[in-house]
């Protein structure tokens, strides 16, 4: 065999978040590999410009929406399943919800038929109706996850019959040897750049500006901390349809003069090393916590909620502190605690980037999927 020739598939249009950066990682480790990588998402998609950054072949004649429109379903899966020909695709990968509906049936009209991979990303409840369950049972070969809390849900919804004990997890990871790495990245000039004054404390938070990443519970807590620490300031990076509701609700709060919205930075590590806390506040839906991840490869501690399978990524008391959903005042004061605390984050901090080379390397993340094909495969 020449090797996989693999389609990667991704519904998501603007913003970065974990299942973009996992699925380019997995391209760009394939690809290294010897192995043909495709990427086919929305145009315009921020994954699509960073595979075209990285020398990854992509296809954006997609708009994968949300509500079925029959007329663009046919055209998009008639699309693909010319792509899967022309490209010899023998492993289709899908990672949302919308690009595996249409992937999943342009694959079953190839012949040879490709493999037919899953990977699910979240927790958000699988529904088990009749067209889910001959989805997952039937026309998917194989169903990935990034954490065993994924895989909970597919046990609790019965979706998958008996084929949840086949089920894969293979968790995301960051390149912590190289772009999230302490000792190779420079913050000289950063605080000059966003106007911090150099002993300032500073908090950050990186998710997309959507409702199941808590950014209220995040401003809420912002303002207690600032009682703590009046000099505090808080940096919230990432992109999303609610950005205006956020900076009139740090208005509302009268803290937005400590509060930055940043959008989508590509120096997250350069800002990364000039914070004493990362602090995690998501309410549903997050299935690893792979910005949590990040914050750890740069030695610094996380406070998050104790949300779907973030505690495998945050070790309670070891890499930071979990707090339950919606408890601001235990975010308040583990924050405090820790910026009061010096020595306690900096042993976090190391513990928490030992913690993360030792079990998420992107290795493991692409030796993961490939052993995940062979297997399927072999069956």
């Amino acid at each position: 065999m020449e090797g996989f020739r693999v389609l990667h598939t991704n519904m998501h249009k603007g913003g970065w978040g974990g299942q973009p950066n996992r699925i380019l990682t997995v391209a760009r480790g394939l690809q290294r590999r010897g192995h043909y990588v495709i990427i086919a998402a929305p145009k315009g998609a921020t994954l699509v410009k960073r595979a075209r950054e990285e020398g990854i072949p992509v296809f954006d004649n997609l708009s994968l929406p949300k509500k079925f429109h029959p007329v663009t379903y046919v055209k998009e899966v008639i699309r693909l399943r010319d792509l899967i020909k022309k490209h010899r695709i023998n492993v289709v990968h899908t990672h949302g919800s919308q690009d595996t509906w249409t992937a999943v049936v342009a694959a079953w009209l190839v012949r040879p038929r490709p493999l037919v991979v899953r990977t699910r990303h979240n927790i958000f409840p699988v529904k088990s109706h009749l067209f889910n369950r001959f989805l997952y049972r039937r026309l998917i070969d194989g169903v990935m996850v990034v954490s065993d809390a994924v895989t909970e849900v597919f046990r609790q919804s019965g979706v998958l019959g008996d084929k949840v004990d086949q089920v894969v997890t293979v968790h995301s990871v960051v390149d912590a040897l190289e772009r999230f790495n302490p000792e190779k990245v420079d913050h000289e000039g950063l605080r000059e750049e966003l106007k911090i004054p150099p002993d300032a404390p500073v908090v950050v938070k990186v998710a997309r500006l959507a409702r199941e990443k808590g950014y209220v519970y995040f401003l809420d807590a912002a303002k207690g901390i600032l009682k703590e620490f009046p000099d505090a300031h808080f940096l919230a990076l990432g992109e999303g349809p609610l950005r205006g509701f956020l900076n009139n609700y740090a208005k509302k709060l009268s803290i937005a003069d400590r509060v930055r919205f940043l959008g989508l930075r590509k120096d997250v590590p350069r800002i990364l090393t000039t914070s004493q806390v990362f602090l995690f506040t998501p309410i549903a839906g997050e299935s690893l916590g792979t910005a949590a991840l990040e914050a750890l490869a740069m030695e610094v501690p996380v406070v998050a909620f104790n949300v779907g399978g973030i505690r495998a990524s945050v070790r309670h008391g070891e890499t930071g502190f979990l707090v339950e959903p919606e408890d601001v005042d235990g975010l308040v004061r583990h924050v405090v605690g820790l910026l009061k605390n010096q020595d306690l984050r900096c042993r976090m901090g190391r513990t928490g980037r030992r913690w993360m080379l030792e079990a998420f390397s992107e290795d493991s993340l692409v030796e993961g999927n490939l052993g995940f094909y062979r297997r399927l495969l072999g069956k």
